[in-house]
């Protein structure tokens, strides 16, 4: 199918006489530039490039699989076109064996064909998370546990510096933490040397890389002040009143904070600090009768944002240059044992893994990396590896660059021609993965050394600009522009969003009437106490979502309108794991089919929590709380009643005690519980843990109540992944329930979760509630932002990494008490500058998702307050100042902020009191409103005073008839529509008659007693009684040669009872029949009667299907003969006859129904007694 391409997209195919670096935006089409720059490779008519010689990397599994299809699809399609073309044949062949993949995938590939050359195990497997996360526990405690006993007085001054509480945790938790962030890191040995480096000869703080980071943060405050200041100032000119009153304070302001900017841009540490701290502001002059004059209000705000900002810079500099120098020297040791704390964590850990042969992903980037290159100085150089290797590859091509490390950049550049054949593809702005360590950076530094490509010169390297956007209608587009416009600059977002970096709508919309951007505020401070953001922002949702799916055409689909349906809405959030299930909730009891895509949860699942409750009582019952759980929950179902009345005979003491002595004294239930508890704990001593959980969920049909609950369907799947977890376990070398609920206890104790079930399929009507990173890559037509005013999370941890600032911890006081530093300081301020960066780009990615319409919530406690206070930040620059943007609290700050600067956020403007002057031009529109939701409290209702009227008597009569109404047949309620004759026969069970699942111990050493019997059962079915009456081991391995028996079931077979059955008189009587069936298969139908036998008539006559399968018919004397066949381990004939009687009884009934002849005999077989058996 042909494509109009634009013309930057043509270049981003065709360039290739270098590396091209493409800055592709949210919807301009990156994945099918990808596909087609394959495509025309592979069939270029002069410089074909066979399938198999790219290397196409991608970040997710499910993205590799579609570029895959894409590519094949292409291929097919020309095939078509020309299907004698002996190259595209070619490559549809060599496509299979293309690298199109993850880098994990890639470098897995990689390692395993040259395990030999790492020195590692060939037959590695990659580790979850959670057994990692045991794995990483374990190896902290030991290497804690190995510093103590060397008895390092530098390793306590260390401890005493991190350790809170009364354990190790927090210490385990830094060295795990510097851990994960140095394997970002090519050569993290190098890195720990040149960070420690930095506390040994630091010079004057004004110097450090510390103290230029708080300098820099300190002249940005400044600048925003001062920017501030010189606003109120001009708004002031206009109004000679105000001016008279507050001008000389307002200037005496501006003078000090002029002051205060040089100081810092100049570099003197002490001078700035000393003017910080001894900046004051004037007294105002009182100003009577202008309490609500908007433009007193906003200079006032503005002033007192001064005052807050001055004091966050005098507090960087609260210690002088000396006192900064002689913490760093006091830093220097705990820094360095701490290194040296990590790097033993690191060599016990690897130790571990290669004890079980296993490996993270981190592993495979390093092992890969060590293949392709070595240290050497401050730099690197390839292996002759690294060249083998890429000399398979013609190019390297990466999706999602901006989401790489420097490890991983350093292996595209390893495995590329000198760095000369890599095609990057990516956007900066939708990097939002820096929490696995992701390092936009890398991408930003390349994208501003390439110059732009100019396909007349052809010069590389080179960069591409995407700019076009084929996703979004253009009042969404322009929305994005809007707001990034103001908010997105290199001091907060890494970069400045300037018109190359603007989507451009190149997507064709119908015309709609409503505007594609809206934006709605929540006042929620005529609320009662009990309002609730997610409760009011549901019910907006659900009221948009009822008015946008009444049958108008709305949403846009191959160029036509129309109606709108539940899958095309989906709620994002910041974050969702929580909030999405809350939302989902409210949404539901509104009547909106939702459902929440979230992470984890799994814990928190009501399932799983009765399912550990109940192995953690079969693993020890001495545990109340699980004990408890598990009698009250729908498996056993014991009521709060007659547990009191349990408890009441043993108030002291544990539980299970009271419940032994309630079984003794006659609880039935309670002995029913203990006797099945007895049995589980029985297996738990000789099955793995998956075996247990599945043989446990067999005897308790838990999956089958679990599926009666709301969304049992995801209920049953959780179990069933409860089982997975197990095996995987299983599978990593453990075993047992012990362990197992060990590993879970540990993994909940480490903060970590398992992921829970979600079996939604993609085209389920639904409303999908999901986080904004989940719905990365992904588009919708209507598009709904919630959750806005959720605060960020500013918490900083105690200590603090960077990658170029190095480690940041506080010192300890002799008191005890621990203070901040400088290099914390600033890595503070710069981890702050990424994370809000990095906030931003998450907003970019959240926008840019919708197409047809994009909605956001803001819900605010005081609207009016919180509006006016963002106002007074606003000035008459185009760009909102970098400071603000840092200091916002919410993303509903920044959309605001941005809010009431568009042309249609007058109603924001007027609760805020702001300026009309602030207003920026805007090409489309936004529907803003501000919605104050009425209290959720109920009205109150007056009792009913008009006279009650005499009901309708026949209308009564009918209302109880219909009330007393009895299903004619519920006695049937327990009786199945088709039953089978041995189910039917063994409801009276008896442990004789048995067969036991297969325990541990005999997973290799031979068959249960059940299969056993299957084995003698196929014997009997598929062998010829002439043949085997004369040498049954003859016929047995005839069966194995032809497939009817394996080799395990012929072991199994006992040849000595064959022979005694042949020899038998029923085995001559068999010999002597002219005819003989062999596992005769019926289906008849029976009356209910015979199924449950206290039915009475009529309903005793209704129809059962039964069905069934003799094991052996033979016709004597014109009638036939029934024998089943049996290897139950009975002792009394007796006994045997009687516990068959009625399935015997059953088949008698079922042959004469099918065959019309009589059955003069029926028979039992025991293998057992080696005789038969009959009831004459």
């Amino acid at each position: 199918m042909s494509r109009n391409w634009t013309e930057n997209q043509l270049d981003a195919i065709r360039a290739r006489g270098g590396t091209v670096l493409v800055s592709a935006a949210a919807g301009s089409g990156k994945t099918a530039v990808l596909v087609q720059r394959v495509l025309e490779q592979i069939t270029d008519p002069e410089n074909p490039v066979d399938a198999d010689r790219l290397l196409v990397v991608t970040f997710t599994k499910a993205a590799a699989a579609e570029m895959g299809g894409r590519i094949a699809d292409g291929i097919s399609r020309m095939l078509e076109q020309d299907p004698y073309n002996a190259r595209l044949q070619r490559q549809q062949i060599l496509l299979s064996r293309a690298h199109i993949g993850t880098i994990d995938s890639f470098c897995s590939e990689l390692v395993r064909r040259n395990f030999y050359k790492l020195g590692i195990s060939p037959d590695f497997r990659v580790m979850d998370d959670s057994e990692a996360a045991v794995l990483r526990s374990e190896a902290a405690d030991e290497t804690l546990e190995e510093f103590y006993r060397k008895g390092d007085p530098e390793f306590f001054e260390f401890v005493e510096s991190f350790a809170s509480g009364r354990d190790d945790a927090g210490i385990a938790r830094t060295v795990g933490q510097l851990y994960d962030f140095v394997r970002s890191h090519p050569f993290p040995g190098r890195w720990l040397r040149e960070k420690a480096a930095m506390y040994e000869s630091p010079g004057p703080a004004s110097e450090t890389v510390w103290g230029k980071t708080i300098l820099s943060f300190a002249g940005d405050a400044a600048d925003y002040c001062l920017s501030m200041t010189k606003d109120s100032l001009a708004l002031m000119d206009s109004d000679e009143t105000l001016s008279a009153a507050y001008g000389d304070a307002f200037r005496s302001d501006l003078a000090g904070l002029q002051a205060l900017r040089e100081a810092v841009r100049e570099g003197g540490w002490d001078r700035a600090a000393s003017l910080a701290r001894n900046f004051t502001c004037p007294k105002l002059k009182p100003l009577r009768g202008r309490g609500d004059d908007p433009v007193k209000i906003r200079v006032c705000a503005a002033r007192d944002e001064v005052k807050k900002t001055v004091g966050k810079i005098s507090g960087l500099f609260g210690a002088s240059e000396e006192q900064c120098a002689e913490d760093i020297c006091r830093l220097c040791p705990i820094v360095k044992m701490l290194f040296q704390v990590t790097e033993r964590y690191s060599a016990v850990l690897e130790g571990k893994k290669a004890e079980r042969r296993a490996a993270d992903f981190s592993d495979l980037e390093h092992w890969a990396l060590r293949l392709l290159v070595r240290e050497a100085g401050s730099g690197f150089e390839r292996t002759p590896e690294a060249a083998e290797i890429s000399s398979q590859f013609d190019e390297i091509m990466v999706d999602e660059y901006q989401d790489t490390n420097e490890t991983q950049d350093m292996i595209f550049q390893a495995v590329s021609r000198g760095g000369k054949n890599l095609f990057l593809v990516g956007d900066v702005k939708q990097s939002i993965y820096r929490f696995r360590q992701a390092m936009p950076q890398i991408f930003l530094k390349k994208r501003e050394a390439f110059p732009a490509y100019d396909r007349e010169k052809d010069e590389y390297p080179a960069c591409i600009t995407l700019g076009k956007n084929f996703r979004s209608r253009p009042g969404v587009t322009d929305a994005v522009n809007f707001v990034f416009r103001q908010l997105m600059s290199r001091q907060a977002g890494e970069m400045d969003y300037t018109a190359s970096e603007e989507l451009v709508p190149a997507a064709p919309f119908p015309p709609a009437e409503e505007p594609a951007a809206e934006l709605d505020v929540l006042d929620l401070s005529g609320c009662g106490e009990d309002a609730g953001a997610v409760r009011e922002e549901s019910r907006r949702i659900a009221e948009l979502i009822y008015g946008m799916t009444d049958g108008v055409p709305r949403i846009a689909e191959n160029g036509v309108l129309r109606p709108a349906s539940f899958r095309d809405f989906c709620v994002l959030l910041r974050s969702a794991n929580r909030p999405a299930h809350e939302y989902v909730r409210e949404l539901s009891s509104l009547g909106i089919p939702a459902w929440a895509d979230t992470a984890g949860g799994f814990f928190e699942a009501y399932e799983i929590g009765i399912a550990l409750s109940l192995l953690r009582v079969i693993d020890n019952p001495a545990q109340d709380i699980p004990l408890l759980s598990v009698m009250m929950s729908p498996i056993y179902g014991f009521t709060p009643d007659e547990m009191a009345k349990i408890r009441l005979r043993a108030r002291s003491g544990r539980l299970y005690p009271a419940v032994a002595g309630a079984a003794k004294e006659g609880n039935v239930r309670a002995a029913a519980f203990l006797e099945q508890l007895e049995q589980f704990r029985m297996l738990a001593a000789t099955m793995p843990s998956d075996r247990l959980i599945r043989a446990v969920f067999e005897k308790t049909g838990f999956p089958n109540l679990v599926q009666a609950m709301p969304n049992g369907g995801i209920r049953l799947a959780n179990l069933r992944l409860l089982l997975q977890y197990a095996k995987k376990y299983e599978a990593s070398g453990y075993n047992g329930l012990s362990g197992f609920l060990r590993f879970l206890d540990r993994m909940r104790k480490s903060r970590g979760d398992l992921s829970a079930a979600s079996p939604l399929s993609e085209s389920a009507d639904v409303v999908r509630v999901m986080s904004i990173h989940r719905s990365k890559g992904l588009e919708f037509p209507v598009c709904i932002l919630a959750g806005c005013a959720h605060r960020f999370n500013r918490e900083t941890s105690t200590v603090l990494l960077h990658p170029e600032l190095g480690l940041g911890i506080r010192l300890r006081e002799k008191t005890g008490v621990r203070y901040n530093t400088m290099p914390r300081a600033a890595i503070a301020l710069e981890q702050e500058r990424d994370e809000m960066s990095e906030e931003l780009r998450v907003l970019y990615v959240a926008m840019t998702r919708a197409k047809d319409k994009l909605v956001m919530l803001a819900s605010l406690k005081n609207a009016e307050k919180t509006l006016g206070r963002l106002a007074s930040r606003l000035t008459g620059e185009t760009r909102i100042q970098p400071y603000a943007v840092r200091s916002a609290n919410s993303i509903a700050d920044w959309l605001l902020l941005c809010a009431l600067r568009h042309p249609d956020g007058k109603p924001l403007r007027d609760l805020a009191g702001a300026p009309e002057g602030i207003v920026l031009p805007a090409r489309e529109r936004w529907d803003i409103r501000v919605i104050r939701p009425q209290g959720g409290e109920e009205p109150e209702t007056r009792p009913e005073t008009t006279p009650q009227e005499k009901p309708d008597p026949v209308l009564l009569k009918r209302l109880a008839d219909g009330l007393d109404y009895r299903y004619p047949y519920e006695d049937l309620g327990g009786v199945c529509a088709k039953v089978a004759a041995s189910e039917l026969a063994g409801r009276a069970f008896s442990a004789r008659f048995a067969a036991s699942s297969r325990p541990a111990f005999l997973s290799e050493k031979g068959l249960t007693p059940a299969e056993r019997g299957t084995a003698l059962h196929a014997f009997l079915q598929f062998a010829d009684y002439g043949k085997a009456a004369r040498d049954p081991a003859a016929e047995r391995d005839r069966l194995v040669s032809e497939g009817f028996l394996s080799e395990a079931q012929a072991q199994a077979i006992d040849l000595d009872r064959i022979s005694a059955f042949f020899a038998s008189p029923v085995a001559g009587r068999i010999s002597a029949s002219p005819r003989v069936e062999r596992e005769f298969r019926f289906t008849v139908e029976i009356p209910a009667g015979r199924v449950k036998e206290d039915l009475q008539p009529p309903l005793s006559g209704e129809p059962v299907v039964l069905q069934g399968a003799a094991d052996c018919v033979f016709e004597e004397d014109g009638a036939l003969v029934l024998i089943d066949f049996k290897t139950d381990r009975v002792q009394d004939p007796a006994d045997l006859w009687e516990h068959y009687r009625r399935q015997l009884e059953l088949y008698r009934f079922a042959l004469e129904q099918c065959t019309g002849r009589r059955v003069k005999q029926c028979l039992l077989y025991s293998f057992f007694l080696d005789r038969e058996v009959s009831g004459d």
